[in-house]
Protein backbone atom coordinates (compact mmCIF):
# COMPACT_ATOMS: atom_id res chain seq x y z
CA UNK A 1 0.00 0.00 0.00
CA UNK A 2 2.74 2.43 0.98
CA UNK A 3 4.62 1.83 -2.26
CA UNK A 4 1.63 2.88 -4.36
CA UNK A 5 1.52 6.25 -2.61
CA UNK A 6 5.27 6.91 -2.41
CA UNK A 7 4.86 10.36 -3.96
CA UNK A 8 2.73 11.53 -1.05
CA UNK A 9 4.39 10.11 2.10
CA UNK A 10 1.93 11.56 4.64
CA UNK A 11 -1.10 10.24 2.77
CA UNK A 12 0.71 6.95 2.29
CA UNK A 13 1.21 6.58 6.02
CA UNK A 14 -2.44 7.44 6.72
CA UNK A 15 -3.72 4.83 4.30
CA UNK A 16 -1.23 2.25 5.52
CA UNK A 17 -2.45 2.67 9.12
CA UNK A 18 -6.07 2.51 7.92
CA UNK A 19 -5.39 -0.65 5.93
CA UNK A 20 -3.63 -2.29 8.87
CA UNK A 21 -6.59 -1.48 11.12
CA UNK A 22 -9.39 -2.44 8.71
CA UNK A 23 -7.74 -5.02 6.47
CA UNK A 24 -9.24 -3.30 3.42
CA UNK A 25 -9.44 0.14 1.82
CA UNK A 26 -12.72 1.45 0.43
CA UNK A 27 -13.39 4.24 -2.04
CA UNK A 28 -14.41 6.34 0.95
CA UNK A 29 -10.94 5.87 2.40
CA UNK A 30 -9.19 6.72 -0.86
CA UNK A 31 -11.39 9.63 -1.92
CA UNK A 32 -13.31 10.98 1.11
CA UNK A 33 -14.25 14.09 -0.85
CA UNK A 34 -15.62 12.22 -3.88
CA UNK A 35 -18.52 14.34 -5.12
CA UNK A 36 -19.99 12.17 -7.86
CA UNK A 37 -19.76 8.92 -9.78
CA UNK A 38 -20.93 9.07 -13.39
CA UNK A 39 -22.04 5.65 -14.59
CA UNK A 40 -24.94 3.61 -15.91
CA UNK A 41 -27.56 3.07 -13.23
CA UNK A 42 -30.28 1.23 -15.16
CA UNK A 43 -30.74 -2.32 -16.37
CA UNK A 44 -28.38 -4.92 -14.98
CA UNK A 45 -25.99 -2.22 -13.69
CA UNK A 46 -28.14 -2.07 -10.56
CA UNK A 47 -26.55 -5.29 -9.28
CA UNK A 48 -22.90 -4.13 -9.16
CA UNK A 49 -23.97 -0.66 -7.99
CA UNK A 50 -25.82 -2.18 -5.05
CA UNK A 51 -22.66 -4.10 -4.22
CA UNK A 52 -20.76 -0.79 -4.01
CA UNK A 53 -23.09 0.82 -1.46
CA UNK A 54 -21.23 1.73 1.68
CA UNK A 55 -17.88 1.69 -0.11
CA UNK A 56 -18.03 5.30 -1.30
CA UNK A 57 -18.90 8.41 0.77
CA UNK A 58 -22.56 8.75 1.71
CA UNK A 59 -22.67 12.25 0.19
CA UNK A 60 -21.41 11.02 -3.20
CA UNK A 61 -23.99 11.52 -5.94
CA UNK A 62 -24.64 8.74 -8.47
CA UNK A 63 -25.11 10.43 -11.85
CA UNK A 64 -26.68 8.54 -14.72
CA UNK A 65 -24.40 8.71 -17.77
CA UNK A 66 -27.38 8.35 -20.10
CA UNK A 67 -28.49 5.91 -22.77
CA UNK A 68 -25.31 5.19 -24.74
CA UNK A 69 -24.60 2.47 -27.30
CA UNK A 70 -21.64 1.73 -29.55
CA UNK A 71 -23.68 2.92 -32.54
CA UNK A 72 -25.00 6.22 -31.15
CA UNK A 73 -25.54 8.31 -28.03
CA UNK A 74 -29.23 8.16 -27.22
CA UNK A 75 -29.64 10.65 -24.36
CA UNK A 76 -27.88 13.38 -22.41
CA UNK A 77 -28.32 13.93 -18.68
CA UNK A 78 -29.47 17.54 -18.45
CA UNK A 79 -30.61 17.49 -14.82
CA UNK A 80 -28.28 15.50 -12.54
CA UNK A 81 -30.45 16.25 -9.49
CA UNK A 82 -33.20 14.11 -11.03
CA UNK A 83 -31.04 12.13 -13.47
CA UNK A 84 -33.34 13.35 -16.24
CA UNK A 85 -31.97 12.35 -19.65
CA UNK A 86 -33.25 13.95 -22.85
CA UNK A 87 -33.01 12.15 -26.21
CA UNK A 88 -30.47 13.59 -28.65
CA UNK A 89 -33.25 14.62 -31.01
CA UNK A 90 -31.15 17.22 -32.85
CA UNK A 91 -28.68 14.52 -33.90
CA UNK A 92 -30.82 11.41 -34.46
CA UNK A 93 -34.37 10.55 -35.50
CA UNK A 94 -36.06 8.31 -32.94
CA UNK A 95 -38.97 5.95 -33.42
CA UNK A 96 -40.54 3.58 -30.92
CA UNK A 97 -42.89 0.61 -30.76
CA UNK A 98 -44.69 -0.28 -27.56
CA UNK A 99 -43.02 -3.35 -26.04
CA UNK A 100 -45.95 -5.78 -26.01
CA UNK A 101 -47.09 -4.64 -29.47
CA UNK A 102 -43.65 -5.23 -31.01
CA UNK A 103 -43.37 -8.66 -29.44
CA UNK A 104 -46.81 -9.50 -30.80
CA UNK A 105 -45.64 -8.66 -34.31
CA UNK A 106 -46.86 -5.07 -34.66
CA UNK A 107 -44.78 -2.37 -36.36
CA UNK A 108 -46.86 0.61 -35.25
CA UNK A 109 -44.03 3.14 -35.00
CA UNK A 110 -44.42 6.14 -32.70
CA UNK A 111 -42.60 9.45 -32.49
CA UNK A 112 -41.23 11.07 -29.33
CA UNK A 113 -44.35 13.23 -29.03
CA UNK A 114 -46.56 10.12 -28.90
CA UNK A 115 -44.89 8.39 -25.95
CA UNK A 116 -46.63 7.87 -22.59
CA UNK A 117 -44.97 8.16 -19.22
CA UNK A 118 -44.31 4.82 -17.51
CA UNK A 119 -44.74 2.80 -20.71
CA UNK A 120 -42.05 0.52 -22.17
CA UNK A 121 -40.85 0.79 -25.77
CA UNK A 122 -38.42 -0.77 -28.21
CA UNK A 123 -36.30 1.99 -29.70
CA UNK A 124 -35.35 2.40 -33.38
CA UNK A 125 -32.97 5.09 -34.55
CA UNK A 126 -31.96 6.72 -37.80
CA UNK A 127 -28.53 8.36 -37.64
CA UNK A 128 -26.50 10.71 -39.89
CA UNK A 129 -23.92 7.90 -40.15
CA UNK A 130 -26.27 5.81 -42.30
CA UNK A 131 -28.28 3.67 -39.87
CA UNK A 132 -31.95 3.60 -40.87
CA UNK A 133 -34.63 2.47 -38.43
CA UNK A 134 -31.88 0.59 -36.68
CA UNK A 135 -33.22 -2.10 -34.32
CA UNK A 136 -30.75 -2.14 -31.43
CA UNK A 137 -32.97 -4.51 -29.42
CA UNK A 138 -33.15 -2.16 -26.43
CA UNK A 139 -36.16 -1.41 -24.25
CA UNK A 140 -36.50 2.08 -22.77
CA UNK A 141 -39.13 3.74 -20.62
CA UNK A 142 -40.40 7.29 -20.26
CA UNK A 143 -39.65 8.44 -16.71
CA UNK A 144 -40.63 12.11 -16.94
CA UNK A 145 -40.70 15.17 -19.16
CA UNK A 146 -38.84 18.42 -19.60
CA UNK A 147 -41.29 20.73 -21.25
CA UNK A 148 -42.99 18.66 -23.93
CA UNK A 149 -40.05 16.31 -24.44
CA UNK A 150 -40.05 12.91 -22.70
CA UNK A 151 -37.00 11.83 -20.70
CA UNK A 152 -35.84 8.28 -21.39
CA UNK A 153 -34.20 5.59 -19.27
CA UNK A 154 -32.74 2.28 -20.40
CA UNK A 155 -34.59 -0.72 -18.97
CA UNK A 156 -33.03 -3.85 -20.50
CA UNK A 157 -32.07 -5.62 -23.70
CA UNK A 158 -35.03 -6.97 -25.61
CA UNK A 159 -33.74 -10.52 -25.37
CA UNK A 160 -34.09 -10.44 -21.60
CA UNK A 161 -37.56 -11.97 -21.56
CA UNK A 162 -38.67 -15.58 -21.19
CA UNK A 163 -42.01 -17.31 -21.49
CA UNK A 164 -42.55 -20.87 -20.28
CA UNK A 165 -46.32 -21.02 -19.83
CA UNK A 166 -47.48 -17.51 -20.80
CA UNK A 167 -46.06 -15.60 -17.82
CA UNK A 168 -43.71 -13.43 -19.95
CA UNK A 169 -41.08 -12.65 -17.33
CA UNK A 170 -38.82 -9.66 -18.00
CA UNK A 171 -35.24 -9.20 -16.87
CA UNK A 172 -36.01 -5.92 -15.09
CA UNK A 173 -38.74 -7.67 -13.03
CA UNK A 174 -36.29 -10.41 -12.14
CA UNK A 175 -33.60 -7.93 -11.09
CA UNK A 176 -36.09 -6.16 -8.81
CA UNK A 177 -37.16 -9.46 -7.27
CA UNK A 178 -33.61 -10.67 -6.61
CA UNK A 179 -32.48 -7.33 -5.17
CA UNK A 180 -35.52 -7.13 -2.88
CA UNK A 181 -35.24 -10.74 -1.69
CA UNK A 182 -31.53 -10.32 -0.99
CA UNK A 183 -32.17 -7.10 0.94
CA UNK A 184 -34.72 -8.91 3.09
CA UNK A 185 -32.05 -11.42 4.11
CA UNK A 186 -29.07 -9.04 4.37
CA UNK A 187 -27.43 -10.52 1.29
CA UNK A 188 -25.39 -8.45 -1.16
CA UNK A 189 -25.75 -9.88 -4.69
CA UNK A 190 -22.49 -10.00 -6.63
CA UNK A 191 -23.76 -11.87 -9.70
CA UNK A 192 -26.71 -13.97 -10.77
CA UNK A 193 -28.23 -15.70 -13.78
CA UNK A 194 -31.73 -17.12 -13.92
CA UNK A 195 -32.46 -19.93 -16.36
CA UNK A 196 -35.94 -20.69 -17.66
CA UNK A 197 -36.21 -24.48 -17.60
CA UNK A 198 -38.98 -25.17 -20.11
CA UNK A 199 -39.00 -28.92 -19.55
CA UNK A 200 -39.23 -28.55 -15.79
CA UNK A 201 -41.60 -25.51 -15.98
CA UNK A 202 -39.43 -23.73 -13.44
CA UNK A 203 -37.05 -20.81 -12.99
CA UNK A 204 -33.61 -21.69 -11.64
CA UNK A 205 -31.55 -18.83 -10.22
CA UNK A 206 -27.81 -19.16 -9.61
CA UNK A 207 -26.69 -16.45 -7.19
CA UNK A 208 -23.27 -15.39 -6.00
CA UNK A 209 -23.70 -13.16 -2.96
CA UNK A 210 -21.97 -12.03 0.18
CA UNK A 211 -23.47 -11.32 3.57
CA UNK A 212 -25.92 -13.02 5.87
CA UNK A 213 -26.94 -16.67 6.03
CA UNK A 214 -30.36 -17.73 4.79
CA UNK A 215 -32.03 -21.12 4.38
CA UNK A 216 -32.51 -22.14 0.75
CA UNK A 217 -36.30 -22.51 1.04
CA UNK A 218 -36.67 -19.06 2.60
CA UNK A 219 -34.79 -17.43 -0.26
CA UNK A 220 -36.85 -19.38 -2.82
CA UNK A 221 -40.06 -18.14 -1.20
CA UNK A 222 -38.81 -14.54 -1.04
CA UNK A 223 -37.98 -14.47 -4.76
CA UNK A 224 -41.26 -16.18 -5.65
CA UNK A 225 -43.24 -13.68 -3.59
CA UNK A 226 -41.55 -10.72 -5.27
CA UNK A 227 -42.10 -12.12 -8.77
CA UNK A 228 -45.76 -12.78 -8.05
CA UNK A 229 -46.19 -9.19 -6.91
CA UNK A 230 -44.41 -7.77 -9.97
CA UNK A 231 -45.94 -9.96 -12.69
CA UNK A 232 -49.64 -10.81 -12.63
CA UNK A 233 -49.32 -13.51 -15.30
CA UNK A 234 -46.50 -15.16 -13.36
CA UNK A 235 -48.74 -15.10 -10.29
CA UNK A 236 -51.59 -16.69 -12.24
CA UNK A 237 -49.36 -19.45 -13.60
CA UNK A 238 -48.01 -20.17 -10.12
CA UNK A 239 -51.53 -20.30 -8.70
CA UNK A 240 -52.63 -22.80 -11.34
CA UNK A 241 -49.44 -24.83 -10.72
CA UNK A 242 -48.44 -24.54 -14.37
CA UNK A 243 -45.21 -23.04 -13.05
CA UNK A 244 -43.33 -24.80 -10.27
CA UNK A 245 -41.83 -22.75 -7.43
CA UNK A 246 -38.49 -21.15 -8.38
CA UNK A 247 -35.24 -22.43 -6.96
CA UNK A 248 -32.31 -20.27 -5.88
CA UNK A 249 -28.87 -21.90 -5.71
CA UNK A 250 -26.01 -20.12 -3.97
CA UNK A 251 -22.80 -20.11 -6.00
CA UNK A 252 -19.23 -20.43 -4.79
CA UNK A 253 -17.14 -17.27 -4.69
CA UNK A 254 -15.46 -16.57 -8.00
CA UNK A 255 -18.22 -17.99 -10.20
CA UNK A 256 -18.87 -14.61 -11.79
CA UNK A 257 -15.28 -14.48 -13.04
CA UNK A 258 -15.48 -18.08 -14.27
CA UNK A 259 -18.69 -17.29 -16.17
CA UNK A 260 -17.13 -14.25 -17.81
CA UNK A 261 -14.08 -16.23 -18.91
CA UNK A 262 -16.37 -18.93 -20.33
CA UNK A 263 -18.42 -16.41 -22.33
CA UNK A 264 -15.33 -14.64 -23.69
CA UNK A 265 -13.81 -17.97 -24.68
CA UNK A 266 -17.01 -18.71 -26.59
CA UNK A 267 -16.95 -15.54 -28.65
CA UNK A 268 -18.21 -12.61 -26.54
CA UNK A 269 -16.03 -9.50 -26.69
CA UNK A 270 -14.44 -8.93 -23.30
CA UNK A 271 -14.63 -5.13 -23.57
CA UNK A 272 -18.38 -5.27 -24.27
CA UNK A 273 -19.27 -8.15 -21.97
CA UNK A 274 -22.72 -7.88 -20.41
CA UNK A 275 -24.48 -10.40 -18.19
CA UNK A 276 -27.82 -11.56 -19.56
CA UNK A 277 -29.46 -12.21 -16.22
CA UNK A 278 -32.50 -13.98 -17.67
CA UNK A 279 -32.15 -16.62 -20.37
CA UNK A 280 -33.41 -20.03 -21.41
CA UNK A 281 -31.65 -23.05 -19.93
CA UNK A 282 -31.33 -24.58 -23.40
CA UNK A 283 -29.29 -21.54 -24.54
CA UNK A 284 -26.82 -21.55 -21.64
CA UNK A 285 -23.65 -23.61 -22.08
CA UNK A 286 -22.09 -22.75 -18.71
CA UNK A 287 -22.31 -25.50 -16.06
CA UNK A 288 -23.68 -23.55 -13.09
CA UNK A 289 -24.43 -26.76 -11.19
CA UNK A 290 -20.70 -27.42 -10.93
CA UNK A 291 -20.24 -24.12 -9.10
CA UNK A 292 -23.07 -24.42 -6.56
CA UNK A 293 -21.88 -23.91 -2.99
CA UNK A 294 -23.02 -26.10 -0.10
CA UNK A 295 -26.45 -24.92 1.07
CA UNK A 296 -28.41 -25.71 4.21
CA UNK A 297 -32.09 -26.55 4.13
CA UNK A 298 -34.35 -26.19 7.18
Amino acid sequence: IAASFSSVPQRSRELTRLYERQGVLTYSDLWPGLAAIVTWTGGSCGIPLANLRGRYPAKTKLIEVGYVASEFRGTLNVDVARNACLPTLNDHFFEFVQRDAWEAGSDDFLGLHELSEGEFYYVFVTTPDGLYRYDINDIVTVNGRIGATPTLAFVQKGKGVTNITGEKLYENQLIQAIESACADWALCPVFFVTLADEEGAQYLTYLEATGGHVFANALNEAVDSQLRALNLEYDAKRSSLRLKPPQVHRLAAGTADAYRRHCVANGQRDAQFKVLHLQYAKDCSFDFAAHVAHTVSP
